[in-house]
C-alpha cells in the first residue's frame, strides 16, 4: 500500500513538472506571436504610407506635365467630360447605313475634321473615332464616330456644338471628312435602322428627308444636290423588293398605254 502511494505521488510531481514546462513553452509561443504581429502591422502601416507617398509625388508630376506641355490624344478624349456649372453644349446624332465591307469611320457631313484619337468601349466591339473641327480652337465642335452595336453597318455620329463658319467649299469627289451626305438630327429623336429600304427610304424619316431638302435648297449646290441623289437612290437599287414593284409599275403603265392606242 505505501509503495503504491509512492508510486502515485511521484508520477503526481513528474506530470506537475511536465505541466509547468509544458505552460512556460506555451508562454514563449504566445510571446513570440504578439512579437510577429506587431512587426507584421508596422511592415504593412510602411508600405502603406510608401505607396501613399508614391501616389502623391506621380500625381503631382503630372500635374506639373499638364501644365508646361501640350495635352495627348488621350487627355483630349477625356477632356469630353465637361464639369459642372458649364453652358450645356447641344448634342445632335446622325445615322447612317454603309457598305458592311467598309470599316472605316468616316462620316460625309459637309466639313473637315482632324482625328485626334480612338478607343474601345465596354459595350461596343467596335471602336470609337474622335475628330475635331479642321479650324479648332476657332471652332469648338467635336464628333464622335462608332459602329452601331446592334447593326455593324451603321456609322453613329455625335456631335457636340455648333459651328461657327459655314461649310467649306471643296471640289466633287475630294477625299477628305466632307460632304453634304449627313444631316444631324437631334439626340431625342428615335430613328428605324432596321428592315429593307422603301420608297421613303427607312433610314431617312420625313424630318431628315426635310431638313435635307431645305439644306440643299439654301446651298443651291449642284454638286451637293447630285451627291445627295446618290445617296438616297443607291439603298433603293440595292433593294430587290423595290426594283420588282418599279419594273410592275412601269410594265402596268406600258400595258396601259397600248390598250389606250388601241
Amino acid at each position: 500500500m505505501c509503495a503504491q502511494a509512492s508510486f502515485l505521488v511521484e508520477e503526481l510531481t513528474r506530470l506537475s513538472a511536465e505541466n509547468k514546462k509544458l505552460t512556460e513553452m506555451l508562454t514563449v509561443l504566445c510571446e513570440n506571436y504578439n512579437a510577429l504581429q506587431n512587426q507584421f502591422a508596422d511592415l504593412m502601416s510602411k508600405n502603406s504610407e510608401k505607396e501613399l507617398a508614391t501616389s502623391r509625388k506621380r500625381k503631382a508630376e503630372m500635374g506639373i506635365n499638364n501644365g508646361t506641355t501640350e495635352s495627348s490624344s488621350s487627355d483630349e478624349i477625356d477632356s469630353t467630360e465637361k464639369p459642372k456649372g458649364s453652358i450645356k453644349t447641344k448634342i445632335s446624332r446622325v445615322f447612317l447605313r454603309t457598305n458592311p465591307s467598309d470599316t472605316s469611320l468616316v462620316v460625309k457631313d459637309g466639313y473637315q475634321w482632324r482625328k485626334y484619337g480612338q478607343k474601345v468601349t465596354r459595350d461596343n466591339p467596335s471602336p470609337r473615332a474622335y475628330f475635331k473641327c479642321s479650324l479648332a480652337p476657332s471652332c469648338p465642335v467635336k464628333k464622335k464616330v462608332q459602329r452601331s452595336a446592334d447593326d455593324p453597318s451603321i456609322l453613329v455620329a455625335t456631335y457636340e456644338g455648333e459651328h461657327n463658319h459655314m461649310q467649306p467649299e471643296l471640289p466633287l469627289g475630294s477625299s477628305h471628312h466632307c460632304s453634304s451626305l449627313a444631316v444631324p438630327i437631334p439626340t431625342a429623336t428615335s430613328m428605324r435602322v432596321s428592315g429593307p429600304a422603301t420608297a421613303t427610304l427607312d433610314l431617312i424619316q420625313a424630318g431628315l428627308l426635310d431638313n435635307a431638302k431645305e439644306t440643299v435648297k439654301e446651298t443651291e449646290a449642284p454638286a451637293i444636290q447630285e451627291i445627295l441623289v446618290q445617296q438616297m437612290a443607291s439603298p433603293l437599287t440595292k433593294d430587290p423588293n423595290f426594283t420588282a414593284a418599279l419594273s410592275a409599275a412601269i410594265s402596268g403603265r406600258f400595258n396601259q398605254t397600248r390598250i389606250e392606242k388601241w
